[in-house]
Protein backbone atom coordinates (compact mmCIF):
# COMPACT_ATOMS: atom_id res chain seq x y z
CA UNK A 1 0.00 0.00 0.00
CA UNK A 2 1.17 3.51 -0.68
CA UNK A 3 1.33 6.13 2.05
CA UNK A 4 0.13 4.08 5.06
CA UNK A 5 -3.65 4.31 5.30
CA UNK A 6 -5.61 4.87 8.52
CA UNK A 7 -8.46 2.39 8.96
CA UNK A 8 -11.11 2.62 11.65
CA UNK A 9 -12.95 -0.47 12.91
CA UNK A 10 -16.02 0.28 15.02
CA UNK A 11 -17.07 -2.70 17.13
CA UNK A 12 -14.62 -5.00 18.89
CA UNK A 13 -16.47 -8.28 19.05
CA UNK A 14 -15.17 -11.46 17.38
CA UNK A 15 -15.68 -10.02 13.88
CA UNK A 16 -14.04 -6.66 14.57
CA UNK A 17 -11.05 -8.29 16.26
CA UNK A 18 -10.49 -10.79 13.44
CA UNK A 19 -10.78 -7.98 10.89
CA UNK A 20 -8.15 -5.93 12.74
CA UNK A 21 -5.80 -8.92 12.76
CA UNK A 22 -6.39 -9.53 9.04
CA UNK A 23 -5.81 -5.90 8.04
CA UNK A 24 -2.72 -5.63 10.25
CA UNK A 25 -0.88 -7.71 7.64
CA UNK A 26 -0.84 -4.63 5.39
CA UNK A 27 1.02 -1.36 5.72
CA UNK A 28 -1.71 0.56 7.55
CA UNK A 29 -2.73 1.84 10.96
CA UNK A 30 -5.81 0.20 12.46
CA UNK A 31 -7.82 2.02 15.09
CA UNK A 32 -10.14 -0.40 16.85
CA UNK A 33 -12.83 1.11 19.05
CA UNK A 34 -15.82 0.06 21.13
CA UNK A 35 -18.14 1.55 23.73
CA UNK A 36 -17.33 -1.36 26.04
CA UNK A 37 -14.05 -1.90 27.86
CA UNK A 38 -11.86 -4.88 27.04
CA UNK A 39 -12.96 -6.72 30.22
CA UNK A 40 -16.65 -6.29 29.38
CA UNK A 41 -16.09 -7.37 25.80
CA UNK A 42 -14.44 -10.58 27.00
CA UNK A 43 -16.78 -11.39 29.88
CA UNK A 44 -19.88 -12.67 28.07
CA UNK A 45 -21.48 -16.05 28.65
CA UNK A 46 -21.86 -17.09 25.00
CA UNK A 47 -20.64 -19.90 22.77
CA UNK A 48 -20.09 -20.28 19.04
CA UNK A 49 -20.18 -23.20 16.62
CA UNK A 50 -17.10 -23.33 14.38
CA UNK A 51 -17.19 -24.88 10.90
CA UNK A 52 -14.47 -26.19 8.59
CA UNK A 53 -14.54 -23.05 6.45
CA UNK A 54 -13.78 -21.06 9.60
CA UNK A 55 -11.02 -23.50 10.58
CA UNK A 56 -9.35 -22.78 7.25
CA UNK A 57 -9.73 -19.01 7.65
CA UNK A 58 -8.28 -19.07 11.19
CA UNK A 59 -5.40 -21.23 9.98
CA UNK A 60 -4.76 -18.69 7.23
CA UNK A 61 -4.25 -15.99 9.87
CA UNK A 62 -2.26 -18.38 12.12
CA UNK A 63 -4.90 -18.33 14.83
CA UNK A 64 -6.19 -21.90 14.70
CA UNK A 65 -3.31 -23.45 16.64
CA UNK A 66 -3.64 -20.72 19.30
CA UNK A 67 -7.37 -21.28 19.64
CA UNK A 68 -7.28 -25.08 19.40
CA UNK A 69 -6.68 -25.76 23.15
CA UNK A 70 -10.02 -24.04 23.88
CA UNK A 71 -12.09 -25.87 21.25
CA UNK A 72 -14.34 -28.85 21.88
CA UNK A 73 -14.96 -30.90 18.76
CA UNK A 74 -18.05 -32.96 17.97
CA UNK A 75 -17.99 -35.92 15.56
CA UNK A 76 -21.73 -36.58 15.34
CA UNK A 77 -24.68 -34.31 14.60
CA UNK A 78 -28.12 -35.58 15.60
CA UNK A 79 -31.02 -33.96 13.72
CA UNK A 80 -34.57 -34.75 14.78
CA UNK A 81 -38.10 -33.56 14.16
CA UNK A 82 -40.17 -33.89 17.31
CA UNK A 83 -43.44 -33.27 15.44
CA UNK A 84 -43.07 -36.14 12.95
CA UNK A 85 -40.80 -38.29 15.18
CA UNK A 86 -38.16 -38.43 12.44
CA UNK A 87 -34.40 -38.35 13.06
CA UNK A 88 -30.98 -38.94 11.57
CA UNK A 89 -27.38 -38.92 12.78
CA UNK A 90 -24.68 -37.39 10.60
CA UNK A 91 -21.08 -38.40 11.32
CA UNK A 92 -17.53 -37.75 10.14
CA UNK A 93 -17.94 -40.53 7.57
CA UNK A 94 -20.33 -38.18 5.75
CA UNK A 95 -17.67 -35.48 5.36
CA UNK A 96 -15.81 -34.86 2.10
CA UNK A 97 -12.36 -36.45 1.86
CA UNK A 98 -10.57 -33.10 2.09
CA UNK A 99 -11.90 -32.39 5.61
CA UNK A 100 -12.57 -35.87 7.04
CA UNK A 101 -9.00 -36.05 8.42
CA UNK A 102 -9.95 -33.38 10.99
CA UNK A 103 -12.08 -36.10 12.66
CA UNK A 104 -14.73 -33.57 13.68
CA UNK A 105 -17.87 -32.23 12.03
CA UNK A 106 -17.37 -28.96 13.87
CA UNK A 107 -16.18 -27.34 17.07
CA UNK A 108 -17.60 -25.26 19.90
CA UNK A 109 -15.77 -22.42 21.65
CA UNK A 110 -16.66 -20.19 24.57
CA UNK A 111 -16.83 -16.47 23.85
CA UNK A 112 -14.44 -15.55 26.67
CA UNK A 113 -11.75 -17.99 25.48
CA UNK A 114 -12.06 -16.77 21.90
CA UNK A 115 -11.84 -13.11 22.86
CA UNK A 116 -8.85 -13.67 25.15
CA UNK A 117 -6.91 -15.34 22.34
CA UNK A 118 -7.80 -12.55 19.90
CA UNK A 119 -6.90 -9.71 22.29
CA UNK A 120 -3.60 -11.42 23.09
CA UNK A 121 -2.94 -11.60 19.35
CA UNK A 122 -3.61 -7.91 18.68
CA UNK A 123 -1.17 -7.02 21.46
CA UNK A 124 1.54 -8.43 19.17
CA UNK A 125 0.87 -5.83 16.46
CA UNK A 126 2.28 -2.33 16.67
CA UNK A 127 -0.18 -1.01 14.06
CA UNK A 128 -3.38 -1.97 15.93
CA UNK A 129 -4.60 0.61 18.46
CA UNK A 130 -7.55 -0.26 20.73
CA UNK A 131 -9.15 2.75 22.40
CA UNK A 132 -12.44 4.25 23.51
CA UNK A 133 -14.52 6.31 21.03
CA UNK A 134 -13.88 9.49 23.02
CA UNK A 135 -10.13 9.00 23.09
CA UNK A 136 -10.12 8.25 19.37
CA UNK A 137 -12.23 11.36 18.67
CA UNK A 138 -9.75 13.52 20.54
CA UNK A 139 -6.95 12.34 18.26
CA UNK A 140 -8.71 13.95 15.27
CA UNK A 141 -7.48 11.36 12.80
CA UNK A 142 -8.65 11.49 9.19
CA UNK A 143 -9.65 7.94 8.25
CA UNK A 144 -9.21 6.58 4.76
CA UNK A 145 -11.83 3.86 5.36
CA UNK A 146 -14.20 2.76 8.13
CA UNK A 147 -15.48 -0.73 8.92
CA UNK A 148 -18.54 -1.18 11.16
CA UNK A 149 -18.92 -4.49 12.97
CA UNK A 150 -21.40 -3.17 15.52
CA UNK A 151 -23.81 -6.10 15.55
CA UNK A 152 -27.31 -6.97 14.44
CA UNK A 153 -28.99 -4.00 16.12
CA UNK A 154 -26.44 -1.44 14.99
CA UNK A 155 -27.73 2.13 15.11
CA UNK A 156 -25.10 3.05 12.54
CA UNK A 157 -27.19 1.45 9.80
CA UNK A 158 -29.86 4.10 10.37
CA UNK A 159 -27.29 6.84 10.80
CA UNK A 160 -25.77 6.28 7.37
CA UNK A 161 -29.13 5.76 5.69
CA UNK A 162 -28.34 2.55 3.82
CA UNK A 163 -31.13 0.30 2.55
CA UNK A 164 -31.76 -2.39 5.14
CA UNK A 165 -34.15 -5.28 4.50
CA UNK A 166 -35.28 -6.98 7.67
CA UNK A 167 -37.70 -9.72 8.57
CA UNK A 168 -38.55 -10.53 12.17
CA UNK A 169 -39.34 -14.14 13.05
CA UNK A 170 -41.14 -12.97 16.20
CA UNK A 171 -38.85 -15.39 17.99
CA UNK A 172 -36.04 -15.12 20.51
CA UNK A 173 -33.29 -17.46 21.63
CA UNK A 174 -32.82 -18.30 25.28
CA UNK A 175 -29.30 -19.60 25.96
CA UNK A 176 -27.71 -21.15 29.03
CA UNK A 177 -25.48 -24.05 30.04
CA UNK A 178 -26.66 -27.33 31.51
CA UNK A 179 -24.93 -30.27 33.10
CA UNK A 180 -26.26 -33.49 31.57
CA UNK A 181 -25.78 -37.20 32.18
CA UNK A 182 -26.20 -40.09 29.78
CA UNK A 183 -25.31 -38.16 26.65
CA UNK A 184 -22.96 -38.99 23.80
CA UNK A 185 -19.88 -36.96 24.69
CA UNK A 186 -19.02 -35.58 21.24
CA UNK A 187 -22.47 -35.22 19.74
CA UNK A 188 -24.32 -32.00 18.90
CA UNK A 189 -28.10 -31.91 18.61
CA UNK A 190 -30.56 -29.93 16.48
CA UNK A 191 -34.15 -30.66 17.50
CA UNK A 192 -36.92 -29.18 15.35
CA UNK A 193 -40.08 -28.32 17.27
CA UNK A 194 -43.28 -26.54 16.31
CA UNK A 195 -42.31 -23.35 18.19
CA UNK A 196 -38.69 -23.32 16.95
CA UNK A 197 -35.48 -25.36 16.98
CA UNK A 198 -33.64 -26.42 20.12
CA UNK A 199 -29.86 -26.87 19.77
CA UNK A 200 -27.44 -28.52 22.18
CA UNK A 201 -23.74 -27.83 21.67
CA UNK A 202 -21.15 -29.85 23.66
CA UNK A 203 -18.67 -27.71 25.60
CA UNK A 204 -16.94 -30.50 27.50
CA UNK A 205 -17.91 -33.85 28.97
CA UNK A 206 -21.48 -33.63 30.35
CA UNK A 207 -21.67 -29.85 29.76
CA UNK A 208 -23.84 -28.43 26.97
CA UNK A 209 -24.85 -25.01 25.71
CA UNK A 210 -28.62 -24.83 25.18
CA UNK A 211 -29.94 -22.58 22.39
CA UNK A 212 -33.71 -22.64 22.82
CA UNK A 213 -35.77 -20.83 20.20
CA UNK A 214 -39.43 -19.97 20.72
CA UNK A 215 -41.76 -16.98 20.61
CA UNK A 216 -40.32 -13.88 22.27
CA UNK A 217 -43.07 -13.88 24.90
CA UNK A 218 -42.43 -17.54 25.76
CA UNK A 219 -38.67 -16.96 25.94
CA UNK A 220 -39.14 -14.05 28.36
CA UNK A 221 -41.47 -16.18 30.53
CA UNK A 222 -38.84 -18.92 30.68
CA UNK A 223 -36.11 -16.39 31.43
CA UNK A 224 -38.06 -15.18 34.46
CA UNK A 225 -39.21 -18.61 35.63
CA UNK A 226 -37.87 -20.71 38.49
CA UNK A 227 -34.80 -22.80 37.54
CA UNK A 228 -36.39 -26.05 38.70
CA UNK A 229 -39.47 -25.36 36.59
CA UNK A 230 -37.23 -24.56 33.61
CA UNK A 231 -35.27 -27.81 34.06
CA UNK A 232 -38.50 -29.82 34.19
CA UNK A 233 -39.77 -28.05 31.07
CA UNK A 234 -36.51 -28.66 29.21
CA UNK A 235 -36.27 -32.32 30.23
CA UNK A 236 -39.54 -33.07 28.38
CA UNK A 237 -37.95 -31.85 25.12
CA UNK A 238 -34.60 -33.65 25.30
CA UNK A 239 -33.76 -37.12 23.92
CA UNK A 240 -34.58 -39.96 26.31
CA UNK A 241 -30.92 -40.65 27.15
CA UNK A 242 -30.48 -37.22 28.79
CA UNK A 243 -30.80 -36.54 32.50
CA UNK A 244 -30.40 -32.90 33.60
CA UNK A 245 -28.31 -32.31 36.71
CA UNK A 246 -28.32 -28.52 36.91
CA UNK A 247 -28.34 -25.24 35.06
CA UNK A 248 -24.95 -23.53 35.14
CA UNK A 249 -24.05 -19.87 34.68
CA UNK A 250 -26.21 -17.02 33.50
CA UNK A 251 -29.11 -16.78 31.06
CA UNK A 252 -29.00 -14.78 27.85
CA UNK A 253 -31.80 -13.88 25.48
CA UNK A 254 -31.58 -12.31 22.04
CA UNK A 255 -34.14 -11.67 19.28
CA UNK A 256 -34.00 -13.60 16.02
CA UNK A 257 -34.24 -11.85 12.67
CA UNK A 258 -33.23 -12.07 9.05
CA UNK A 259 -31.63 -8.96 7.58
CA UNK A 260 -29.44 -7.78 4.73
CA UNK A 261 -27.92 -4.33 4.40
CA UNK A 262 -27.52 -2.90 0.88
CA UNK A 263 -24.60 -0.55 1.39
CA UNK A 264 -23.35 -0.10 -2.17
CA UNK A 265 -25.65 2.67 -3.40
CA UNK A 266 -23.27 5.50 -2.47
CA UNK A 267 -19.56 6.27 -2.41
CA UNK A 268 -19.16 6.72 1.32
CA UNK A 269 -15.90 5.12 2.36
CA UNK A 270 -17.35 2.72 4.88
CA UNK A 271 -18.80 -0.80 4.93
CA UNK A 272 -20.68 -2.97 7.38
CA UNK A 273 -19.20 -6.32 8.33
CA UNK A 274 -20.67 -9.36 10.05
CA UNK A 275 -24.01 -9.08 11.85
CA UNK A 276 -24.21 -5.38 10.96
CA UNK A 277 -24.23 -6.52 7.31
CA UNK A 278 -26.47 -9.60 7.57
CA UNK A 279 -28.28 -11.73 10.13
CA UNK A 280 -29.83 -15.19 9.90
CA UNK A 281 -31.84 -17.50 12.06
CA UNK A 282 -29.33 -19.31 14.33
CA UNK A 283 -30.52 -22.75 13.12
CA UNK A 284 -27.47 -24.61 11.82
CA UNK A 285 -25.01 -22.38 13.69
CA UNK A 286 -23.99 -20.33 10.64
CA UNK A 287 -23.90 -16.82 12.16
CA UNK A 288 -20.30 -16.16 13.22
CA UNK A 289 -18.91 -18.37 10.46
CA UNK A 290 -20.53 -16.20 7.77
CA UNK A 291 -19.27 -13.06 9.56
CA UNK A 292 -15.70 -14.34 9.40
CA UNK A 293 -16.12 -15.15 5.72
CA UNK A 294 -16.77 -11.40 5.29
CA UNK A 295 -13.39 -10.76 6.91
CA UNK A 296 -11.70 -13.28 4.63
CA UNK A 297 -13.13 -11.51 1.57
CA UNK A 298 -11.95 -8.10 2.81
CA UNK A 299 -8.45 -9.48 3.32
CA UNK A 300 -8.40 -11.07 -0.15
CA UNK A 301 -9.53 -7.85 -1.83
CA UNK A 302 -6.71 -5.87 -0.22
CA UNK A 303 -4.20 -8.65 -0.75
CA UNK A 304 -5.04 -8.79 -4.46
CA UNK A 305 -3.68 -5.28 -5.00
CA UNK A 306 -0.06 -4.81 -3.99
CA UNK A 307 -0.46 -1.05 -4.19
CA UNK A 308 -3.90 0.01 -2.94
CA UNK A 309 -4.85 3.52 -4.00
CA UNK A 310 -7.66 5.86 -2.99
CA UNK A 311 -9.45 4.84 -6.19
CA UNK A 312 -9.33 1.21 -5.04
CA UNK A 313 -10.92 2.30 -1.77
CA UNK A 314 -13.68 4.15 -3.64
CA UNK A 315 -14.61 0.94 -5.48
CA UNK A 316 -13.96 -1.39 -2.56
CA UNK A 317 -17.53 -1.71 -1.25
CA UNK A 318 -18.88 -2.67 -4.67
CA UNK A 319 -16.34 -5.49 -5.02
CA UNK A 320 -16.94 -6.56 -1.43
CA UNK A 321 -20.71 -6.75 -1.84
CA UNK A 322 -20.52 -8.61 -5.16
CA UNK A 323 -18.08 -11.17 -3.73
CA UNK A 324 -20.20 -11.83 -0.62
CA UNK A 325 -23.78 -11.70 -1.87
CA UNK A 326 -24.07 -15.27 -3.24
CA UNK A 327 -22.86 -16.93 -0.03
CA UNK A 328 -25.14 -14.71 2.05
CA UNK A 329 -28.23 -15.31 -0.12
CA UNK A 330 -27.73 -19.09 -0.07
CA UNK A 331 -27.35 -19.04 3.73
CA UNK A 332 -30.52 -16.96 4.01
CA UNK A 333 -32.45 -19.37 1.77
CA UNK A 334 -31.26 -22.47 3.66
CA UNK A 335 -31.86 -21.16 7.19
CA UNK A 336 -35.18 -19.51 6.34
CA UNK A 337 -36.43 -22.65 4.53
CA UNK A 338 -35.59 -24.82 7.54
CA UNK A 339 -37.67 -22.58 9.79
CA UNK A 340 -40.58 -22.29 7.33
CA UNK A 341 -40.76 -26.05 6.85
CA UNK A 342 -39.79 -27.52 10.22
CA UNK A 343 -40.71 -24.91 12.88
CA UNK A 344 -44.49 -25.32 12.81
CA UNK A 345 -47.28 -27.87 12.98
CA UNK A 346 -48.57 -27.39 9.44
CA UNK A 347 -50.01 -30.77 8.44
CA UNK A 348 -49.56 -30.00 4.73
CA UNK A 349 -45.78 -29.94 5.29
CA UNK A 350 -45.65 -33.30 7.08
CA UNK A 351 -44.97 -35.29 3.86
CA UNK A 352 -42.05 -32.98 2.99
CA UNK A 353 -40.62 -33.33 6.49
CA UNK A 354 -40.95 -37.12 6.46
CA UNK A 355 -39.50 -37.36 2.96
CA UNK A 356 -36.52 -35.15 3.92
CA UNK A 357 -35.46 -37.56 6.66
CA UNK A 358 -36.13 -40.53 4.39
CA UNK A 359 -33.64 -39.09 1.90
CA UNK A 360 -31.08 -38.36 4.62
CA UNK A 361 -31.31 -41.87 6.04
CA UNK A 362 -31.14 -43.72 2.73
CA UNK A 363 -28.90 -41.75 0.37
CA UNK A 364 -25.27 -41.08 1.24
CA UNK A 365 -24.85 -38.33 -1.35
CA UNK A 366 -27.76 -36.39 0.22
CA UNK A 367 -26.14 -36.69 3.64
CA UNK A 368 -22.83 -35.47 2.22
CA UNK A 369 -24.50 -32.60 0.36
CA UNK A 370 -26.30 -31.35 3.48
CA UNK A 371 -23.43 -31.78 5.94
CA UNK A 372 -20.70 -30.38 3.72
CA UNK A 373 -22.75 -27.32 2.74
CA UNK A 374 -23.24 -26.61 6.44
CA UNK A 375 -19.58 -26.89 7.36
CA UNK A 376 -17.68 -25.92 4.18
CA UNK A 377 -20.01 -23.43 2.46
CA UNK A 378 -19.34 -22.25 -1.08
CA UNK A 379 -15.98 -20.68 -0.41
CA UNK A 380 -13.92 -23.46 1.21
CA UNK A 381 -11.94 -24.23 -1.94
CA UNK A 382 -11.28 -20.51 -2.51
CA UNK A 383 -9.65 -19.90 0.88
CA UNK A 384 -5.92 -19.78 0.23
Amino acid sequence: MQNKFNFKIVGSGPTGLLLSIALSKFDCNIFLTDLLTKDRLIDKDKTYAITHSTRKILSKFRLWEKLEPYLFGFDTLSISDSVTSSFTNLSTSDLDDDISSAENIGWVVKHSDLMNVFFQEIDNYENIFFMSPQKLLNKKIVFDYQFFSTGANSLDKKLFDFINIKRSYNQSCLTFKVSLRGNCEKRAYEIFRKEGPLALLPLEKNLYQVIWTSSTLKSIERLNSDKNFLMDNLSTLLPDEFKIDQIIGEFNIFPVSLSLNFQFFNFKKLVFVGDAFHTFHPVGGQGLNVCWRDVNTIFDLFNKNNDVTKMHLMLFKFKYFSRRILDIIITIIITDSLICIFANRNYFLFPIRKFSFLLLNNFIFIRKLVLNQMTKSLIYSRIK
